[in-house]
This record gives structure tokens, sequence and C-alpha cells, in this order.
């Protein structure tokens, strides 16, 4: 494989070289039909922050989550080299709703989230990354903080048949890692196709101290899709991606990736219009399936212990939406389906006492959860005002084995009331009101409700947390409901650029979090931890914050960008459990303690100049975030200094085959870490992001 991308490397350059730009000429090209089901035609009251093919491509990028945190009031959580995963204002987890091309879901194999539904998504297949922030794009599933819409490539009809040619080659100097892209796609417009495939290999890399960081990675993929049109108007794609992962470092979990193999295969089918009523339907039938191997061989007490946790996890489901005229407006209405299923073990090997037997433990037994839902939105126009509003209706219901842990076949924790089930009911609604032809002003409000996923309802005692505890699933949480408001307006003009602002509250009723329990309930069962937490709802938090946004115009050779944004959250009352020498001494109750995991005050500045008619367009980035003095006390979580990093990139179009990018991240070495970054395991010591590096990318089109 490296040597046919490498042949494939020299060929194009060699190639490109030598092939000098081909003149403007007049050229017209006949559409057949233009079909948009699902996107928002017109403008929507709530915030979607968009980001596309051709930014991903340009920058040094190794993982979705780790660009994700360039959106304003989005950030990650760093516990290896790869696999952030996303917070969106304050939510995290099962919060959000994650999905890829219009619906598929993956469950993610690791306990800690090692692998989050995004990092099974190789970066360089990405054409479009999309959030929704609030409880308010109901026809995308379950949504209580937010979307994340992942869409990979897609083959593109074309008149005629042809076939064309893609491929990225990149390098970057503090991770000695290199990744290589080549995608071949074409057809015509009955028969369309694509075959893609990445590699990556990454080494360890230097913070800003200079201290190495076990980072290092492997991970390849190929995706291959094949559509065709049965009858005009009609499409249908089918398609089956195949990723692997090997020797992931995870230095902030108690366990490393030694494999993880997932499979993604799903069936599209798209019909524009049916009569004059129906404008469009879509049909997506998905299964994800996640095989997940982790160890702790490469840590320094697995001379005494050695763990292997295996897991599976698969999900399979359906989502069937049509789009109706509805007077002067347009009503979509669908219903999806969703079926996940987990089950894993651990098997412990005492290295000291080989005459000592294996020990297994489940992580999950057979472990299911089964949602069915009911949605439909409306979107209509009248004069100035745009008005959107959705319902959605889910019924839950989830199952498992008996949750028991057994030590030397003595029954440590036992749980045989593990099923439920729950009917949400979720709603929002919106205006944008066109105040003048450069003013903008929208306002939201929205309920969104979401219920337990698998770690809440039947994890068996592991430290899953941010805090140091043991966590045990509760089958009998309720679901979680996220009531916002968000208010916002947009000014416009080819003169001054858009400047933008926005602010939301939430009230969130029965929060999920973790509450201590005796020794005389569950023993801790990892070493250093100080107890045992169980999942348990909270009456009410509250989460609140804004963004400000400015872009310059377009029409300008220079190009200005800002995002300022803070989210704050609290707890109106926290238990704080105070321990001396391993017991429990006191709990403490403390009024209005910060949610934890929320990121501080951040600003992004970025500075752009075309040159040569667009050809070479250097840039200059500024990244601050100020100092997190909010942090919970209840989960014993630490204040996060202030930092300011600097990157420069430039970007030479060379010609129509050829784009060459290059730059610095980092730039002045600054030793930082994020306030989300976990702890090393085993220490009190600070995960540090890279220092400087240099990248480069090599971008071909043929």
């Amino acid at each position: 494989m490296k040597r046919i991308l490498l042949s494939l490397f020299l060929f194009v350059l060699l190639y490109s070289a030598f092939t000098q730009e081909p003149e403007a000429t007049d050229t017209l090209v006949r559409l057949k039909e233009v079909v948009i089901l699902e996107d928002y035609t017109s403008a929507v009251p709530f915030r979607i922050e968009t980001i596309p093919e051709k930014e991903i491509e340009i920058s040094a990028v190794r993982d979705p989550g780790d660009f994700l945190r360039r959106i304003p009031n989005v950030a990650a959580i760093r516990k290896g080299g790869i696999g952030l995963d996303p917070v969106v204002r304050g939510f995290k987890y099962g919060q959000i709703n994650v999905h890829v091309n219009h619906g598929m879901k993956i469950e993610g194999g690791c306990p800690n989230r090692m692998d989050p539904a995004i990092a099974h998504i190789d970066v360089d297949d990405i054409t479009r990354m999309e959030v929704v922030k609030g409880p308010f794009a109901l026809k995308y599933g379950p949504n209580m903080g937010g979307v994340i819409n992942i869409k990979t490539w897609k083959p593109i009809k074309s008149e005629k048949f042809k076939i064309n040619v893609k491929s990225i080659q990149g390098y970057e100097s503090n991770w000695n890692g290199f990744k290589q892209h080549l995608a071949f796609y074409g057809g015509n417009s009955d028969v369309f196709f694509s075959l893609s495939g990445n590699f990556k290999k990454y080494g360890n890399y230097n913070d800003g101290n200079g201290e190495t960081v076990n980072s290092h990675f492997t991970r390849y993929n190929y995706s291959a899709v094949l559509g065709f049109s049965p009858l005009k108007g009609h499409e249908a794609i089918l398609s089956l991606d195949e990723s692997y992962g090997r020797d992931v470092m995870y230095p902030a979990l108690p366990m490393d990736e030694r494999v993880d193999d997932t499979q993604l295969l799903s069936f599209d089918y798209t019909i524009a219009k049916i009569g004059k009523a129906i404008s469009g339907v879509r049909l997506k039938v998905y299964h994800s399936a996640v095989h997940h191997e982790m160890d702790n061989k490469e840590r320094p007490f697995s001379d005494t212990v050695v763990a292997v946790s295996i897991v599976d996890a698969t999900n399979t489901g359906y989502r069937l939406l049509g789009t109706v005229k509805a007077g002067s407006g347009s009503l979509t209405v669908g219903t999806d389906h969703e079926n996940i299923r987990k089950d894993g073990t651990r098997t412990k090997t005492k290295i000291l006492e080989p005459t000592m037997p294996t020990m297994k433990e489940d992580l999950w037994n057979d472990a299911v959860i089964d949602n069915y839902g009911l949605f439909a939105e409306y979107q209509h126009t009248l004069g100035r005002i745009d008005v959107i509003a959705s319902i959605r209706a889910d019924f839950n219901e989830a199952r498992s084995g008996d949750l028991i842990l057994k030590k030397m076949e003595n029954i440590v924790y036992s749980n045989t009331e593990t099923s439920s089930e729950y009917f949400n009911l979720s709603a929002s609604a919106g205006i944008n009101w066109h105040v003048s032809g450069h003013w903008l002003a929208g306002f939201s409000l929205g309920r969104g409700v979401r219920s337990p996923d698998m770690i809440e309802r039947f994890i068996i005692l592991l430290p899953v947390g941010y805090d140091s505890y043991d966590y045990l699933g509760n089958p009998s949480l309720k679901p979680e409901a996220n009531n916002e408001v968000d208010l916002s307006t947009t000014f416009s003009g080819e003169k001054y650029g858009t400047l933008g602002a926005g602010v939301f509250f939430s009230v969130v009723t029965d929060y999920i979090t973790g509450r201590y329990v005796p020794p005389t309930v569950a023993k801790p069962q990892t070493a250093g931890v100080l107890g045992v937490k169980q999942f348990v709802n909270l009456p009410v938090v509250y989460l609140w914050g804004w963004e400000l946004s400015y872009a310059s115009p377009a029409r300008y050779r220079w190009r200005l960008g800002l995002d300022v944004a803070r989210t704050c959250g609290i707890n109106p009352e926290a238990d704080v459990y105070v321990f001396s020498g391993g017991n429990l001494q006191e709990i403490k109750k403390v009024k209005n303690d910060p949610l934890p995991e929320i990121p501080p005050l951040e600003a992004n500045l970025s500075i752009a100049y075309s040159f040569l008619k667009g050809k070479v367009i250097p840039e200059a980035n500024v990244r601050a975030a100020a100092r997190q003095d909010k942090a919970s006390e209840a989960y014993g979580e630490r204040k996060s200094p202030g930092f300011i990093i600097a990157g420069l990139r430039i970007v030479w179009n060379y010609n129509q085959y050829l784009t060459v990018t290059g730059g610095i991240e980092n730039l002045f070495d600054k030793a930082y870490y994020e306030h989300l970054n976990r702890r090393i395991t085993g220490s009190s010591l600070n995960f540090y992001e890279p220092g400087r590096s240099f990248y480069v990318n090599l971008i071909f089109n043929i």
C-alpha cells in the first residue's frame, strides 16, 4: 500500500510540475437535477457552525475532535494523542448527538471513552462538519445539548463517464508523523463510485517544556461507495468503511488501545419528488460494529497485574423521513430506530503470583438499548419572519444481564434489576426576524430529552469519570432534560463584514452525576481511587453563556476573523467528600458549585491576505484562553492557568491540480494544557499539549 501511494505521489508531482494551468473558457454545464433534502434552506434562529472540507485539508489535523476545538464554545477532552471527546457549551458524552451522513450512529467500545463516536471517522474522509448548538435539531435523533453532523465523501454525478484521483500527503515534525490519503472517484449520471484509503502513523510528541508525551498511534482505513440511479429522480447509495487502530497510547487513562477494528455499513435511498405534494423522501439503514481491545502492558504496574479488556459494540438502525408542502411552508415528518448492543470482559493475570487463577470480570453483560423515535419539523416564511418548529417523541427501553462482579468466586456487587422503559417528549420553536437587509434577530426555545447511556446505566465499578472514584451504573436513572432559550443577532454588509452575537441559558432537570456510596454497598476495585460513586439524578443544574464573532467582507484581499465565547455552569447544591487515611470523614454541602469540565473564556483571531489572485495566502492566528477559576470542588477539579498560542500558515494554490500548504503550530513553543485535559494516570501531572511543530500538506486533484 505504501509503495502504491508513493508511486502515485511521484507521478502526480511530476505531472503537475510540467502542466500549465489551462486558460479560462466559457463552459455550459447542464444540470439534470439538484436535490436538497434535510439541509436548512433558510436561516435558522439557532447556531450552526460549519467546517468545510477545504479548511480541514490545509490544516495540521489528526483527529476530528482536535479540529472541533476551533469552533467557539466547543472544546474537547484529551486523554491521548487522538480520540478527543467533544464538549459543546458544557454538554458532553451522551448529551451530544453525534451522527454520520444524516443518521448513522456509532457506539464506541472503551468504558473511558478513549474511542468516542467521532474518533471512528478518519478526518481526511470528512467533507464537512456541522455543529448544531442547543436542543433544537430534533429530526436528527434525541438531542439534549447539541448535534455534531459529520459528512464524508460522496461520489459526484457527471454527464459523461470519468475518473478522478485525489491524494493528500502530510507530515508533522514534532510528532514525526505522516499521513497519506488516496481516493479514486467517478462514474456518470447512472452509476457513480468512490474508493479511498488512509494511513496515519505518528510518534510521541514533545510538549513546550521539552518533555516527551506518550502519544504514538497507527491508524488506517478504507472506504468504498457505490451509487446508482434506478429511476429518474431516484438515487441509491451503498457504502462500506473499515478502519483499524493499533497501539494507540492514552497516558491519561489506565489502559492503552491495542486493537480497534470498526466496520460501518449503510444504505441510502433518496427520491427527489413524488407528485406535487411530496418534495423529497430519504431512507437510511445502517450497521456499525466496533471490536475494541485494551491493556495495561506498557504501564509501570504491569509487572504486578496484567489486565486485558475486550469489548464488542454494535449500533444498528434506520431513519426514514419525507418533506411535504404544508400551505406556504414545508413539513418534514419521519421515524427512526437505534439498537445498541454491548458486551465485554476484563481479564486480570497476577504476574507475581502465577499460581493464582486468572480473574475475569464483566464490563458489560449483554447490555441492550433500543430507541424508537417519531419526529416532525415545520418551516415557514412570512414576510420578514422565518418560523421553525419541531417535535419529537422517543420510546426508550434498556435491559442487561445481571450486573455481577465476582472476586475469587465471592460476589462483590450484584444487581438483578436491570430493565427500564421511558417515553420522552422533546419540542422546540424559533423565529428569525429580518429587521432589515443587514440586520437579523433570532429567538429559540427548546426542550431536549435524552435517556441514560450504556455507561450510566450498566458500567460495573470502573474509574470512568474525571474524579478518582470507581463508578457504578444505575439502571433506574431517569432521563435528562435540557430546557434552553437562545437569543441571537447578526449584522452584515458588503463593506463592513458580518458581526454576530448570541446568548443562551439552560435549565437541566434530572441532571446525571455521581454520588458516593458506602463500602457496605460496593467497595472500590481500582487501586488509588477514593471510593465508589453511583450515577444518580440531581433535581436541577444551570448553564449559560455567550458567543461573539466577526468576519471581514469577502470582497477584500485581506481577511480577518474573530471568535470569543464563554460558558458557565453551576450545581445549586453539591456534596463534597472529605477523606483522611483512605476513609470518609465528612460530607460537606457546597452552594453553587461549578459544573466540572467547563472550558474557560476563549478567543480566536486569524488574519490572512490573498496574493497573486488567490494563489498565495499567508495567515497568522492567535488563540487565547483565560484562567479557569471556576473549578468543581465536588469533583476535585483543579483550576488551570490561561495561555496564548500563535501559529502561521501559508497556502499555495499552484494550479487546479496541486495545492501546497505548510505552517507552524504553537509558534513560540508554549508549555500549556487545556482545562479539559485529563491528568496523567497514576500521578497529579497535567497533560500538556504539543510544543512547536512544523507541518506540510500536499493536496493533488486530477
